[in-house]
């Protein structure tokens, strides 16, 4: 199982935020991408996520390309960095909502506590704090035990502990063989998620220095 971006240009109006991205995640490689705001982190993880269609290249995985082969995007989970869609469903009935396009079963009820969601599973999206909002849409992103996660700044909002618990799941998921790209400014963050750092410097990843 590789998960790979091939040559992604991406253009925002004048501006070519991806100049031909190339690369490749293996099984159970975790890569965290570093860098300051406005040089195109969300961009990258939305073109990746098949949101978002690149000028240029493809995303694929095992060969499939996640833009045309919809059993591909099933084994995808995606955290954007604004975790409100679908604002007005409950947090149950969005985890639902995944579960069926994703054909999957929902979250059980040991992952439902263990990222502390059950307290608010009938609220509205719309009316969740932003970390009750992050921990709801990494619970509906792991829907289906994804092959690789797509995370774009998934600790903002969360406390200590919710921080903590997102590294040791993710470390757990590595283990597992499982792949993941995440997006972060927490240099301390991702260190503890380990894994390979990168950043986007001129539109292209290139190794993080002194990550």
């Amino acid at each position: 199982m590789t998960f790979a971006l091939e040559g992604v240009v991406r253009w925002i109006g004048a501006r070519e935020v991806l100049a031909g991205v190339d690369l490749a995640i293996e099984p159970g490689e975790t890569v965290v991408l570093v860098g300051p705001n406005g040089v195109g982190k969300s961009t990258l993880l939305r073109v990746a996520a098949g949101v978002l269609r690149p000028d240029e290249g493809d995303v694929r995985l095992d060969g499939a390309s996640v833009f045309t082969v919809t059993a591909v995007r099933r084994r995808l989970g995606y955290v954007p960095e604004t975790p409100r869609p679908l604002a007005e469903l409950t947090v149950a009935e969005l985890l639902t909502t995944v579960a069926a396009l994703k054909l999957a079963p929902p979250p059980d009820e040991g992952l439902i506590a263990r990222l502390g969601v059950e307290p608010y599973l009938g609220q509205r999206v719309a009316t969740l704090s932003l970390g009750q909002a992050r921990r709801a849409m990494l619970l509906a992103a792991l829907v289906g035990d994804p092959d690789v996660l797509l995370l774009d700044e998934p600790a903002n909002g969360l406390d200590p502990a919710g921080a903590g618990e997102l590294a040791r799941l993710l470390c757990e998921r590595r283990e597992q063989g499982k792949a993941a790209l995440v997006a972060l400014h927490e240099l301390e963050l991702g260190r503890a998620i380990g894994g390979r750092f990168v950043t986007l410097e001129s539109g292209r990843l290139v190794a993080a220095a002194g990550a």
